[in-house]
């Protein structure tokens, strides 16, 4: 078919076309038989100012269909295939709304989109690559893989990156409307763990018989001198990293200050899951110019006292004493800890006894365990220098 001249597009009338927008521009001619048949066949890539205009545009081009004896069955069994997907994207929008558990953003996808292998990757700065749900760096297909990508950004720079079949997508609208719902999904999650790590109600923290969790930066400042204004993007994913495991133990977050974060738990065990889940999803990353980012962790139980501003007692401070011997990679637990899991130790996880140290301000010496585990490190080098280990007297 002949591509109609500006001369001859200005000849026509506006009845010659489907579809005139607000502003006058004038799409889909449909003047002679194979004109509609052109339009028909491109309705679905035009992009329409509302649904409105595209009902009016759908309605003359079938009018201009049947005038000219053509019977669109592709037309309208692509537009029922449309409607049920953007029913489907509708529904898609309402349970990601009331979606509670993080990580059901990829399966209520799959299942919108009928894609079973779609995937949800999210940008690490720190890593420079976009990260599975379990905190794995994954390639971006190449184009002659036959998977299509579809990337949001937040401010010009990335953010998520869907990895689906090319049909799941192909419709401008409904990418649009799939695309809304996921950013507000994404969005929703950081601010909630953002919001949930700056205004925690001390008055709902648990009482009585507690776990501390302290975790930091093994040699933050090098890593800071080394990365300079990116060290900000490598301190973000490693407080996510931990705010997630802390979450999905069922921990509360008290307390994040520079490299540190501070959580508790009601369950010893809970804080052992929390720690182990950190130290793999960290040890498998892969960070920016071969550099090594490692967190210590340390876990202690008591029973602190509970006040308006957060948690004071002896139990906060010998929490933060065990962190500040271990070393990066590394996870010590108190004997107070190790004894409360006594019978409920996370499957896996093991101890291996490290002796009894005197830690700095503390006047009565604490037995410390290294916790082991399928994926940590294990070999260390003695525990930092702030750790004393007892003389013959003492012990």
């Amino acid at each position: 078919m002949p591509k109609l001249s500006a001369r001859e597009r200005a000849s026509l009338p506006d009845s010659a076309f489907a579809y005139v927008d607000s502003r006058g521009r004038r799409r889909l001619p449909i003047h002679d038989e194979a004109h509609v048949r052109n339009a028909l066949a491109r309705f679905a890539r035009v992009s329409f100012e509302n649904d409105a205009a595209r009902e009016r545009a759908r309605v003359r081009l079938l009018n201009a269909a049947k005038k000219y004896g053509i019977v669109p069955v592709g037309f309208i069994t692509g537009q029922l295939r449309s409607e049920q997907r953007h029913a489907a994207a509708g529904r898609l929008v309402i349970e990601l709304g009331r979606m509670g558990a993080p990580g059901e953003l990829e399966h209520q996808l799959r299942s919108a989109l009928r894609d079973a292998t779609l995937a949800v990757l999210h940008w690490s700065e720190s890593a420079g690559a976009y990260l599975d749900g379990t905190g794995r760096p994954v390639p971006i297909p190449a184009e002659q893989e036959e998977r299509a990508v579809t990337y949001l950004e937040r401010k010009g720079r990335p953010m998520t990156a869907l990895v689906h079949d090319p049909a799941a997508l192909d419709d401008p609208d409904l990418t649009e409307t799939v695309l809304e719902a996921v950013r507000f999904v994404v969005e929703r999650e950081s601010l909630h763990g953002e919001i949930q790590a700056r205004s925690t109600d001390a008055a709902t923290l648990p009482t009585g018989f507690v776990t501390f969790l302290l975790t930091d930066i093994e040699d933050s400042t090098a890593l800071l001198r080394q990365l300079g204004d990116r060290y900000a993007g490598l301190l973000n994913d490693v407080r996510s990293t931990v705010r997630q495991a802390v979450l999905r133990a069922g921990g509360r977050e008290v307390d994040v200050r520079a490299d540190e974060f501070f959580a508790v738990f009601e369950r010893a065990a809970a804080a052992i899951d929390a720690a182990v889940a950190v130290q793999r999803t960290l040890g498998e990353r892969t960070w920016p110019e071969g550099l090594e980012c490692r967190v210590r962790a340390g876990i202690h139980s008591g029973r602190p006292t509970l006040t308006d501003t957060g948690y004071i007692g002896l139990s906060v401070h010998t929490a933060a004493r065990v962190c500040s011997v271990a070393h990066g990679g590394q996870i010590v637990v108190s004997g107070e800890s190790r004894a409360a899991v006594e019978g409920s130790l996370p499957p896996g996880v093991r101890f291996r006894n490290l002796g009894r140290r005197r830690l700095p301000g503390l006047t009565r010496a604490e037995a410390l365990f290294q916790v082991e585990a399928e994926g940590l490190l294990v070999d260390f080098p003695p525990l930092r220098r702030s750790a004393a280990r007892l003389t013959k007297q003492e012990r």
